[in-house]
């Protein structure tokens, strides 16, 4: 595993290439150009406000940043795995061609992921002061939330790029997997709105505590309970560690059948 981690870090070169190449084609005669990775979350959130503050109205206090904060990770998560899940079977010609690790191609798509998700940061902190959201020192800590996720979201992602390859309907189940996990995570609502006797099912999604989470370190919101904290921190390594091996170990089957 650590040869082939090494592997993978020799091809830096062409991952930079193809993390270039995904994100001039996704914002290619763009006029807002990288602006979009955060007006898309800026407008799903303007809908919850109209929605949740307008109609349901929700009581929770600075709600636009409070919507963001979950928005932004969660665009990240869903639009990374949307990526790798193709990100094989996508580039089959390359693939038959010249031998590289195959798992760069998921990679190269969570990574350009991850740079649209800073430069989303990099607008919302601003917006953050203007509100008057009262940061503090958890802020330190926003690193470590997001290595977290990244091993999470690459895990899964190399699940779903290999199965691709060999079922076709993954990417369709995918779409609706996510689409489900949408609504067990506490994006557009608050966590102290899940009944009691179900939070400890609730919270073995790793999405639902990393978001949690991140509404600590910005707005310094209740984390869940501690050891929710530390299940899904090993549910996001073990879910990379089993993601790697499973890739690996089949990737010579994956390799004939693409």
């Amino acid at each position: 595993m650590i040869a082939k981690i090494r592997e993978i870090f020799r091809y830096k070169d062409l991952i930079r290439n193809l993390v270039i190449r995904d994100l001039k084609v996704k914002y290619k005669n763009s006029v807002l150009g990288y602006l979009w990775s955060l007006v898309d979350p800026l407008l799903t959130a303007l809908l919850f406000i109209i929605i949740f503050s307008f109609i349901v109205r929700l009581q929770v206090e600075n709600y636009p940043v409070f919507l963001l904060t979950a928005l932004l990770p969660w665009g990240f998560f869903q639009s990374s795995l949307l990526g790798a899940v193709v990100s094989i079977s996508g580039n089959s010609n390359l693939i038959k061609k010249v031998y590289f690790p195959r798992e760069i191609f998921p990679l190269s798509a969570i990574l350009s992921n991850l740079i649209n998700f800073f430069l989303s940061l990099l607008v919302f902190i601003p917006l953050i002061l203007i509100l008057r959201v009262k940061l503090s020192w958890a802020l330190l800590w926003l690193p470590v939330v997001i290595v977290v996720q990244v091993l999470l979201t690459g895990g899964l992602s190399l699940f779903v790029a290999h199965l691709n390859v060999f079922f076709n309907d993954i990417a369709f189940l995918l779409k609706f997997a996510l689409n489900l996990l949408f609504y067990a995570t506490p994006i557009f609502y608050p966590l102290e709105m899940v009944p009691r006797r179900f939070l400890g099912i609730y919270l073995l999604n790793p999405m639902a505590v990393l978001v949690s989470i991140y509404r600590k370190v910005i707005m310094n919101l209740p984390l869940p309970p501690l050891r929710f904290i530390f299940i899904a921190v090993a549910i996001s390594l073990a879910i990379m560690v089993g993601g790697f091996i499973f890739f690996y170990r089949r990737e010579n089957a994956m390799v004939k059948r693409v």
